[in-house]
């Protein structure tokens, strides 16, 4: 007998697949909520060109949260804003939990950001 055949025995497909759905449903409205109280943080959005030869880019910073959110965050940015990028996470203190964006769309993800429900300096 595999592990397959013993979980299968312990638990029903349907009671995964249920309580699957509501742990799923409950973080969906946790986060709808945190959306329209503004408490998802408060993230600060800078246009720099020093240290990258000239080039432009924008740095999200100050983010407080885990990992597969930051890199979840840093994955829409990319994808609206038509850009590359990349993060960091538990890196040395000024920059840590920073996203960063290549060229000048401030203005752009600043507007995606508070729609996602943060606040934006």
């Amino acid at each position: 007998m595999d592990w397959k055949d013993i979980l299968a025995s312990t638990v029903s497909a349907e009671e995964l697949a249920q309580g699957a759905a509501e742990n799923a449903a409950d973080a969906a409205a946790k986060k709808e909520i945190d959306k329209e109280k503004g408490r998802l943080g408060t993230l600060r959005i800078e246009y720099d060109k020093k240290g990258r030869k000239g080039k432009p880019c924008t740095i999200v910073s100050e983010f407080e949260g885990e990992e597969q959110e930051l890199v979840r965050l840093k994955k829409l940015l990319q994808t609206k804003l038509a850009t590359g990028g990349s993060h960091c996470f538990n890196s040395e203190p000024p920059f840590d939990g920073q996203i960063l964006l290549q060229g000048n769309c401030v203005e752009k993800a600043a507007a995606l950001l508070r729609t996602e429900g943060f606040r934006v300096r």
